[in-house]
C-alpha cells in the first residue's frame, strides 16, 4: 500500500472527529436543559404604602424611622423552556444563577397552578406574621395593648408577588408599627424568610439573588435565616447579612447596635463569618 493510499484511507476521521467536536457543544446549547433560571427582583420598601393597619381597627400605630425591604428573585416559570445556551449565559452573568427544576417545581406543575400556589403563601405568611408579630410584642413589649388588632386590621398592597419568603419581613414591619420603640433607628433593612407562629425564621431559595438586591438596593442590614448558612457566599461587602433563629434576635440586633455601624460581612453563621 503506497503513502498516498494510506493518507487517502485515514483522511476522513479528523474531518469526522472535528464535525463532532463542533456539534456536540452546539447541540448542548439549542437543547431544552431541566434548569431554572434565577435573577435579583424587584425591591420593595413595605412603608408607607405596601404594609399599613386600617385606622378604623382603632389600633395605635407610630412612626417608622427607616426603611425595611422586601426583597424578591425572578425565578423562570414551570413551563418555560430553558435552553443551553441561556444556562452558559446565566452562569456567565454575575447576577444570575442556574438550579434544577426540580428544586423548585414539582413535576407537571403548570405556570397557573404555580401562581396559584404562591399567591397562596403570601396570604399564608402575612396571616402568620401578624401571629408572630403579636406574639414577639407580648414578650419584648409587654406593657402594649394589641386587644383590638384583627387581621383585617392588616393591610398589604402588593401585586403579581408570591411565596412565603417574606414573613420575616412582614412580621419585622408589623412590631415597628404597632410599638413606640425606634427600631430601625433611621437604618435600611431588608430581610428575607419564612416565619412560624412562634416566631422561627425559615429558610427560602435565591438567598444569593437576594443578598445582590438588597446590596444594590441600599440597605445597611439583611436578615436571613441560619437554615441558609450554607447557601451564602463565602465573604460579602457593603453589606451586613446576619443570620437568625428567631424573630427575637432581629429585635436585639437592631436595638443593640448603633444607627452608623456598618460591619459588613456574615454574621450568625458557625462556617461562615463569625
Amino acid at each position: 500500500m503506497s503513502l498516498k493510499s494510506k493518507n487517502l484511507r485515514f483522511s476522513r476521521t479528523p474531518l469526522l472527529i472535528k464535525i463532532f467536536v463542533v456539534l456536540v457543544p452546539v447541540i448542548a446549547l439549542l437543547a431544552p436543559m431541566n434548569f431554572v433560571l434565577l435573577t435579583p427582583g424587584p425591591v420593595t420598601n413595605l412603608f408607607p404604602k405596601v404594609l399599613t393597619i386600617s385606622k378604623a381597627s382603632g389600633v395605635k400605630t407610630y412612626p417608622v424611622n427607616g426603611n425595611l425591604y422586601l426583597l424578591t428573585v425572578y425565578v423562570t416559570n414551570p413551563e418555560t423552556m430553558v435552553f443551553g445556551a441561556e444556562v452558559a449565559a446565566c452562569w456567565a452573568h454575575g447576577d444570575c444563577v442556574a438550579k434544577p427544576r426540580s428544586a423548585f417545581y414539582e413535576k407537571n406543575t403548570t405556570n397557573t397552578e404555580e401562581k396559584k400556589a404562591g399567591k397562596k403563601d403570601m396570604v399564608e405568611s402575612q396571616n402568620i406574621a401578624l401571629t408572630a408579630a403579636t406574639a414577639a410584642i407580648h414578650r419584648k413589649f409587654p406593657n402594649i395593648n394589641l386587644g383590638q388588632l384583627k387581621e383585617s386590621s392588616v393591610k398589604v398592597s402588593l401585586e403579581d408577588t408570591g411565596g412565603p419568603s417574606g414573613g420575616l419581613v412582614f412580621t419585622l414591619g408589623l412590631i415597628d408599627l404597632l410599638t413606640p420603640v425606634d427600631i430601625l433607628q433611621g437604618r435600611k433593612i431588608a430581610g428575607t424568610g419564612t416565619i412560624s407562629a412562634d416566631g422561627h425564621i425559615g429558610a427560602i431559595g435565591g438567598v444569593t439573588e437576594k443578598i445582590i438586591g438588597a446590596r444594590k438596593a441600599g440597605a445597611n442590614i439583611l436578615f436571613v435565616s441560619t437554615e441558609n448558612c450554607s447557601e451564602l457566599p463565602a465573604k460579602v461587602e457593603g453589606i451586613s447579612v446576619v443570620a437568625i433563629e428567631k424573630i427575637d434576635q432581629a429585635i436585639d440586633y437592631l436595638l443593640a447596635a448603633k444607627p452608623s455601624v456598618n460591619s459588613a460581612g456574615i454574621h450568625g453563621c458557625a462556617s461562615v463569618g463569625a
